[in-house]
């Protein structure tokens, strides 16, 4: 279900410009300390005007300068949002996995994020994702700026990250990675 869709038509479809800089983000409770609430404030403080927030979840419409898509029922339209944006960023201070991550990666969306918990499973530092130890604003707001100098990067960390979702995470890999650690216990 999760993969790309061109750019262009997703932002037409959402009425986004083509010309602008777009950060998709699952954070909406800035109450929230261990989604990194507060540091996904102070980006958005910090990049207003000049960067559109995308931002999946119910809570997102208390946002001020955030584009919010409210609470999805239909995971279907969730590709089209994760292709409209540019990079995908990730405040969470801690996180089991991070299917949101997966989900960016599936659609050849480079990530931004803290290299905590599950993260590192899916979003791969310099492959493609840029993950920062220092947990903050600061630190992530960097690595931003440099997905945003450069276009050609955020495609060759997307294209990455599509091609390690496909050959690790879609059920036919796991299905296989299943198969061959049973292959083992039986032998």
């Amino acid at each position: 279900m999760f993969k790309p869709v061109k750019r262009s038509f997703a932002r037409k479809i959402l009425g986004i410009p083509e010309d602008t800089f777009v950060i998709l983000s699952g954070c909406t409770n800035v109450k929230d300390f261990r989604k990194g609430g507060h540091i996904f404030q102070e980006i958005i403080h910090h990049l207003q005007d000049n960067t559109l927030f995308l931002v999946f979840g119910s809570q997102s419409e208390n946002l001020p300068s955030v584009y919010g898509t409210g609470l999805l029922r239909d995971y279907r339209k969730m590709p089209l949002i994760y292709s409209a944006a540019d990079i995908f960023v990730g405040t969470s201070l801690e996180e089991a996995f991070g299917q949101t991550f997966c989900e960016a990666s599936a659609c050849s969306i480079p990530i931004v994020a803290f290299e905590v918990g599950g993260i590192p499973e899916i979003a791969r530092h310099r492959k493609n994702a840029r993950l920062v130890d220092e947990q903050t604003s600061e630190a992530l707001i960097n690595e931003i700026e440099f997905f945003r100098q450069s276009p050609a990067t955020r495609q060759e960390y997307g294209n990455c990250g599509r091609q390690i979702v496909e050959t690790e995470f879609t059920l036919q890999a796991q299905g296989e990675r299943w198969v061959q650690y049973l292959d083992t216990m039986m032998t």
